[in-house]
């Protein structure tokens, strides 16, 4: 299933621990959209996350249904780790 690496602003601290704990056991039981990783700085009202979805309008639906603010949706063409680059 592609990738997509999401963009996501909110309001400094106005996402609590529990709400991202709820968020991410929600992906894990998501039918269509697959949780892969993701980075948060709660106290900036940042977020960043990589997931599987078949499309950008399905991922962009998920984040809609969980009332998470979503700038930006990119496809994943090339995914790098610890200096090691290879095809998504």
């Amino acid at each position: 299933m592609p990738k997509f690496m999401s963009s996501n602003t909110l309001p400094a601290g106005a996402m609590k621990r529990e709400q991202v704990d709820q968020m991410a056991k929600a992906a894990q039981g998501d039918p269509v959209v697959k949780p892969y990783r993701s980075f948060l700085n709660l106290a900036e009202g940042k977020a960043f996350c990589v997931m599987e979805a078949p499309s950008k309008e399905a991922l962009a639906s998920w984040f809609s249904r969980m009332k998470m603010p979503c700038d930006a949706i990119t496809p994943v063409e090339l995914e790098g780790e610890r200096g090691t680059v290879k095809s998504a």
